[in-house]
C-alpha cells in the first residue's frame, strides 16, 4: 500500500510541476491557447489535491512519521501558501485575453513566489527537517 501511495504522491507532484512549468512559460511571454491553459490549470489542481491528500495518507501509513511532525506541518503550510499564489498567473492571463496578453508585473512576481514555494516544498520532502 505504501508503494502505491508514494507512486501516486510523486505522480501528483509531477502534475503540479508540469502546471507550474507551463505557467512559467507564460510568465516569460509564451503565447498559449486558452484550451491548453485549461489543461495546465487542471494539472495544477490535480497536483495540489493529490500532493496534499496522498501526503497525509503517507504520513499516516508510514511507521515513524506522523502528521504532527515538523516537516509535515511545514509542507502543509507551504501547500496552503502556494495555493494562494499559484492561481494568480493563469487567471490574469485569461482575463487579459489569452494568447499574446501582457501580464502585470505583480502577477509575474507572485508566480515566481509560487515557484520558490514549490522548490521549498520539494526541499522539505527531501531533507525532512526535524524528522
Amino acid at each position: 500500500m505504501t508503494d502505491a501511495l508514494l507512486f501516486l504522491h510523486v505522480l501528483s507532484a509531477a502534475a503540479l510541476v508540469t502546471g507550474l512549468v507551463a505557467f512559467t512559460a507564460i510568465a516569460y511571454g509564451a503565447s498559449v491557447e486558452l484550451s491548453a491553459l485549461r489543461v495546465y490549470v487542471t494539472l495544477w489542481h490535480i497536483g495540489l489535491v493529490g500532493v496534499f491528500l496522498l501526503g497525509i495518507a503517507l504520513a499516516i501509513d508510514i511507521d515513524g512519521y506522523d502528521i504532527w511532525d515538523a516537516w509535515v506541518l511545514i509542507a502543509i503550510a507551504l501547500w496552503l501558501t502556494v495555493g494562494a499564489f499559484g492561481e494568480r498567473l493563469p487567471g490574469a492571463y485569461k482575463d487579459a485575453g489569452g494568447p499574446g496578453a501582457t501580464l502585470p508585473a505583480a502577477v509575474v512576481r507572485s508566480h515566481w513566489i509560487a515557484v520558490v514555494i514549490v522548490l521549498l516544498m520539494l526541499a522539505d520532502m527531501i531533507v525532512k527537517p526535524w524528522a
